[in-house]
């Protein structure tokens, strides 16, 4: 397989993500990350599995309602997110959101699930385990896709 130069740029990108993923995010890279507010973890409708909320401090879309890159990575109970472009601190999540607005609106909390956000044309996932597995199966295919473009390079050369 030898991807074109575009995909290879993607694939080192992703690359170079999940090597700062495995090496932790150090206390400066989450003191100049961005913060991602009412957030959630979704696919796409192209397959990509993301996060969407509500943006500060982005260094190129300010504040804003965004859906990340791609996400390598994400530590809710730390407060942290690696997509393949940047570092996020996690704000509080929608499920966080949507407990206390039901709790308010309903006074039950066995009523929480009544209340729930989406993004047009995305699919939530709510479960985290689901997500961590998503996110591995993820990491592997772009590492088999390194190393099939690698191969391919290796033989042309």
């Amino acid at each position: 397989m030898k991807l074109s130069p575009i995909d290879r740029e993607w694939i080192d990108k992703v690359l170079r993500a999940i090597d700062a993923v495995e090496a932790g995010p150090s206390e400066a890279n989450l003191a100049q990350a961005p913060v991602l507010s009412g957030w959630k973890a979704a696919m796409s409708p192209d397959g990509h599995v993301m996060l969407w909320g509500e943006v500060t401090d982005h260094p190129l879309l300010g504040n804003a309602s965004i859906h990340t890159s791609q996400l390598i990575a994400i530590d809710p109970e730390i407060g942290w997110a690696r997509t393949a472009s940047r570092w996020y601190r996690l704000g509080r999540s929608i499920d966080a959101i949507e407990t206390a607005l039901a709790e308010a609106l309903n006074g039950k909390r066995a009523l929480a699930g009544s209340i729930q956000f989406t993004l047009p044309g995305f699919t939530n996932i709510d479960d985290p385990e689901l997500l961590a597995l998503l996110l591995a199966t993820y990491i592997a295919r772009v590492r088999e896709i390194d190393a099939a473009d690698r191969a391919a390079f290796d033989e042309e050369g």
